[in-house]
This record gives C-alpha cells, structure tokens and sequence, in this order.
C-alpha cells in the first residue's frame, strides 16, 4: 500500500469492555455530503495478525478503496486487527465441519463491540451493512452474520467456513462465495456445503465461484477485477 493511502486511514484503539482494546484501522469515504453511508466490516487472515494496526490493510484496503472513489460511494470501512495466538472464531481451520460456538471469541466479541459503537456514532444506513473476510476472516465473517443475521445486508466470504446449521438464519442474506478447488488450507468443501445449505432454505441470492486450478489465495483473484466489489455495494436490505 502507498504511504499516501495508508494515510488516509485512520488508525484507532478501542477499549473493550473486557478490560483489553482492539486495534482497528476506519476510512471514510464521502462522495454526497449529509448522505448517509454504508457501512463494512472487513476481517483479515491469519498471516495478518498483529500488533501493528497496519498488516490487516495489506490486501483488501487499495482495491476496497478505490472502488469507493471510482463509484463515489459513502462508506465506512472498518478493518479490526487481531492479535497473535488468537482467532475470529475459535476452530480449527482444516475442520471439515464446525458448530457455531455458544459464545464469540475474545476478538470477535471486540468486533461486536466496535460495530455497535460506530452504529452509534455515525449516520450509517441501516439497510447497507455488509461484512466480509479472508480465510480465517472468512470464517469470522460467518460467525459475525450468524450472531447478528438481521444486521447485514450482503456477505462476502473469501475461502472460509461457517456452521451449516446456521443456513436458515440466512435465507434471506445474499452471500458471495469464493474459494479454490486446490485449497489445502481451509477445504474448499466448507463452501461447497454452505451453499448447499443456502440453497436448501430456499436462498436464491448468493453466488459461489470455485477456482479449479487455484488453491488457497482466491483473494488476488477476488480484487483482480471489481465484481465481487460491485455484487456487495448493490446489495440493499428490504425496509
């Protein structure tokens, strides 16, 4: 990322309630003044854990933001930083299944908690709330839609895994898959039986893109072009 870009991002620390903090980096874009924005929540992989506030911008914050300023979109993005030795989502990665845990993660309960702040603070549309993530974000970005299924508007899901059980909490969501066909990392079954279980509720809004001959990295590809992009900003809520 260049240093003028990284500028732009503000870098914060908010103090849980937990007694801890998390590090998050926001941009805001405004293109129509007193309009309200949308809001996204994006969550980063594992290799992007840190301390730092500013390994979790490596991938997605060019592509997010330029899409922003081409489009003219207000927006907030939020990107949460997740400190080392911990997960969005407190499973295995290489599971083949999991259960949506009773409880959030200890950083996932921080991201809960810089959600409902930034709701509160901020002139957001309700009806434009989107989440998304790589990886272990991926797997994060389930666990968010599934604890908060009325809050969001779209999802885009990068090569992670949710709880199928949780699918009919999301019969209405429409979800962008995308994963690789060679993953070794997380199996690329785990999005394979989501959409499944999507479409068993009846959800006709989600889409799923598997790369044949791709394995683990499907997110160079996701932000090679703006489709995905495109797919979750149009993405409105009814009401």
């Amino acid at each position: 990322m260049n240093a003028e870009l990284a500028l732009q991002i503000e870098s914060l620390q908010l103090p849980c309630k937990d007694g801890g903090s998390l590090n998050y980096r926001r941009y805001i874009n405004i293109a129509k003044p007193d309009a309200p924005c949308s809001l996204f929540v994006f969550l980063h992989g594992a290799g992007s854990r840190g301390f730092d506030n500013a390994d979790q911008l490596k991938v997605p914050a060019e592509p997010i933001i330029r899409h922003l300023k081409e489009k003219q979109l207000n927006s907030i993005v939020l990107f949460p930083q997740c400190m080392t030795g911990f997960q969005w989502v407190d499973v295995p990665w290489n599971s083949l299944s999991h259960t949506l845990p009773e409880k959030p993660s200890i950083f996932m309960s921080r991201v809960l908690q810089m959600l409902d702040e930034t709701l509160a603070s901020y002139n957001v549309n309700p009806q434009r709330i989107y989440a998304g993530g790589i990886s272990m974000g991926g797997y994060g970005a389930w666990d968010l839609v599934c604890r908060r299924p009325d809050d969001f508007a779209a999802l885009l899901a990068i090569c992670g895994g949710g709880d199928i059980a949780q699918a009919p909490k999301l019969k209405q969501l429409p979800i962008y898959m995308l994963h690789g066909a060679l993953d070794n990392s997380v199996p690329c079954s785990r999005s394979r039986e989501m959409m499944a279980a999507l479409e068993k509720t009846g959800n006709t809004q989600s889409i799923y893109i598997e790369y044949p001959d791709l394995a683990h990295n499907v997110w160079d590809a996701c932000f090679a072009d703006e489709k995905a992009l495109q797919w979750l900003y149009e993405q409105k809520k009814p009401g």
